[in-house]
């Protein structure tokens, strides 16, 4: 298994997007590297989708490219991933790619150092924009 370079830390405040045409999922924790999530999606490890966030303080959206570095079954936890159908859910670990400095800047804003409540988002294979 390998070890992470950079600690993981809860994120600050919602965060939505889309995964795969538009399927919803949670973010658990997130660093300036990676992301974990829980969705009723399975991704193909080694695969790059896109996620979009959605900063709703600042009403801004923004994606990101992940690679997806393990995906397997969750856990259920009806209170925390009540914003999923109901379904098999699974646990994806990805890694954030080639960023640019408004992405660095906007995804800094997601993140914190003490714990929060799960996140919401969206990822898309087909470049499929939430709201489109």
């Amino acid at each position: 298994m390998e070890k992470r370079k950079n600690a993981r830390v809860d994120v600050s405040q919602v965060m939505k997007g889309k995964l795969l045409n538009v399927v919803s999922f949670v973010a658990n924790n997130i660093s300036d590297e990676g992301i974990n999530l829980v969705s009723n999606f399975q991704p193909v490890i080694g695969s790059t989708y896109k996620i979009y966030l959605l900063h709703t303080r600042d009403n801004i959206q923004q994606d990101f490219e992940i690679e997806i570095n393990r995906a397997e079954v969750a856990v259920f936890d009806s209170k925390k991933y009540a914003a999923l159908p109901p379904g098999l859910l699974f646990s994806i670990g990805a890694k954030f790619k080639d960023m640019n400095e408004k992405q660095k800047a906007i995804l800094a804003s997601f993140i914190k150092r003490k714990a929060a409540g799960p996140d919401e988002g969206f990822i898309s294979k087909d470049k499929i924009k939430p709201g489109s």
